[in-house]
């Protein structure tokens, strides 16, 4: 073999030079074939990614902050009504840190749940406002929901938690407690909704826009409900609700819109809020009857 031969062996060639290479119609079909099996792979591998991601839930209202406190029991106010003494809503008129509050204090009256649009002549519903939050996609109730010992709905997107069992109101945060199953058990009544306050301290939530504020809370042992009459950050609403004694608070629906009515001592009924459809059957709400 000669010296000229034996060079030639040596030679190296890339693909699309000149030398060695194959710039053919056929070649060029092959390349753009091999190219949009790749892409077509790519764009079904991220289908199925999108397909088989976890659902992200869709809420009227903002998501929790994940937060494990514990719990606080309060007895709720049993007097049974006579003909001397009527069930009632007092409203006081609060002012802190220039955030202006109402404070609705339930008398001789018990706390329940319902679900759906209710009876505006029912006599015995001395109070009356909305309660969990609702999904935006299928207005499901959001979170862990339990009516009269039946569980409606499942989760723990927000950890704060209102049960009620033979007569006893508790208010807390935790993604699990045994208070669940008891309500279940027991013929009560559980929701979920964001936590505020915890033995006096503010409980931070992401939420950073203005709205009127509610909130379900513990003041000098008694269950009430606090209304900002402004629009309020959660931090400024929760940091008032500290400043004028309340111990333990979750959220409320708030907004112009949440519905609700009240009784006041001389039967004067007040309504507040938008009227919800019919249609919103699972619209929840914390209701105050008379014994």
């Amino acid at each position: 073999m000669s010296k000229k031969d034996i060079n030639k062996e040596n030679e190296v060639y890339f693909l699309g030079s000149k030398e060695g290479g194959d710039n053919s119609p056929k070649e060029k079909n092959r390349k753009w074939l091999v190219l949009g099996i790749c892409l077509a792979v790519l764009a079904i591998i991220i289908l199925l990614v999108f397909l088989l991601r976890k659902p992200t839930e869709e809420y009227y209202f903002e998501p929790v902050k994940e937060k494990v406190i514990k719990t606080v029991i309060v007895k709720t106010d049993s007097i049974s009504q006579s003909d001397t003494i009527r069930s009632y809503i007092e409203v006081l008129e609060e002012t802190v840190n220039d955030v202006p509050m109402f404070v609705y204090v339930p008398h001789h009256a018990e706390m329940s749940l319902a679900v759906g649009v209710q009876d505006k002549t029912d006599s015995t519903i001395v109070f009356i406002t909305q309660a969990a939050d609702i999904r935006g996609d299928n207005q499901d109730i959001v979170g862990d929901f339990v009516l009269a010992g039946k569980r409606l709905s499942r989760g723990v997107a927000k950890e704060g938690f209102c049960a009620v069992i033979n007569g006893e109101i508790t208010i807390g945060v935790a993604d699990k407690t045994p208070l669940l199953q008891e309500s279940i058990e027991e013929g009560g009544y559980f929701f979920r909704q964001y936590p505020l306050v915890d033995k006096g301290e503010l409980i931070e939530n992401n939420p950073k826009n203005k709205s009127i504020r509610r909130a379900l809370a513990i003041r000098s042992g008694k269950v009430v409900m606090i209304e900002s009459r402004s629009a309020e950050s959660f931090h400024d609403f929760a940091q008032a609700l500290i400043d004028i004694g309340v111990s333990e608070a979750i959220y409320l629906v708030g907004t112009n819109n949440a519905y609700g009515w009240y009784y006041d001592q001389q039967r004067n009924k007040t309504e507040y809020g938008t009227d919800p459809s019919e249609e919103l059957e699972n619209t929840t709400f914390i209701v105050w009857r008379s014994k």
